[in-house]
């Protein structure tokens, strides 16, 4: 029987589109997230542009003695260590119409590639043999180190389970308008089974979480009305400890204002006995005074 130690380094998480692979998720441990869905496998054998997985089912996974939250543990750690592949579409271009390089001085080619400029640049994110290369979203590390390179958020367009296709955020994006250029090329060129998403994504850089695009507004709302209650509790709880300290200082001043009382009745008391001590013979021993 197979155990979770001998496939543990060789398990990897693959994500498709859900209504399209309803018959293939069955009986296996998913995650929903949108429009698409995250599985799991384990590799038999790799090279570039190929893969040999065997999924794993709910079975095997009772068999190993472990839960879908080991499995996911197991995946993203593995993605994490493994290489990934970043190109600008430019290079991605070039690398499969020209592998033998781009002919010089040939300005009908030039126009058929994407610019070179920073700002209007676009990349391709896959894993290291581009096949079922879209999970790469789901790594922690490429995508923070993509962050870091394009200087903060990105927009990822699902553009198929093998790839995405990686934009810089600019604030003058239209969700509505992306959203709808993927719809039409998931309906009009590519296979049903290499569909991903009908949506457009984008990762937050400080939360480092990815979320979909047309949900950030509304995700920001819902954190700063959650900041304005948790400012309220905090500004509550001060005018609480505030009124502690007036009560406390009260309290201060009433007992200052006892004890100084006191200290009034004592030195009063101790006048009177002076004074009467004074008016009689003195006595050859002194005795103690108690004060009532």
């Amino acid at each position: 029987m197979m155990s979770f130690d001998d496939i543990k380094d060789s398990v990897i998480c693959k994500v498709v589109n859900t209504d399209n692979n309803k018959d293939k998720l069955e009986g296996k441990p998913q995650e929903k997230i949108e429009d698409m869905t995250i599985m799991f496998a384990t590799v038999i054998a790799q090279k570039e542009g190929e893969r040999l997985t065997l999924p794993i089912t709910n079975e095997m996974m009772n068999d190993m003695g472990i839960d879908q939250a080991q499995l996911k543990e197991a995946a993203l750690a593995n993605i994490s260590e493994q290489n990934y592949s970043f190109k600008s579409m430019r290079d991605v271009l070039i690398d499969s119409m020209f592998p033998d390089g781009v002919p010089e001085n040939d300005s009908f080619i030039e126009m058929m590639l994407p610019p070179e400029s920073p700002d209007m640049q676009m990349y391709v994110l896959s894993n290291e043999c581009n096949v079922n290369g879209a999970a790469e979203i789901f790594n922690k590390k490429a995508m923070d180190e993509i962050a870091d390179k394009l200087g903060g958020d990105f927009i990822v367009l699902p553009s198929s389970v093998h790839e995405t296709i990686v934009l810089p955020y600019k604030e003058d994006m239209e969700p509505a308008m992306l959203e709808s250029m993927v719809q039409e090329i998931n309906e009009g060129v590519l296979n049903e089974n290499d569909k991903l998403s009908d949506h457009v994504f984008q990762y937050d850089s400080k939360e480092h979480e990815l979320v979909r695009m047309d949900k950030m507004e509304s995700r920001q709302k819902e954190k700063d009305n959650s900041k304005n209650i948790d400012d309220l509790k905090g500004d509550r709880g001060s005018e609480k400890t505030d009124n502690i300290k007036v009560d406390k200082v009260e309290n201060n001043k009433t007992e200052k204002k006892h004890s100084t009382s006191l200290q009034d009745r004592i030195s009063k008391k101790q006048a009177e006995v002076n004074k009467k001590e004074a008016s009689k013979p003195q006595p050859s021993k002194k005795k103690d005074v108690s004060l009532d």
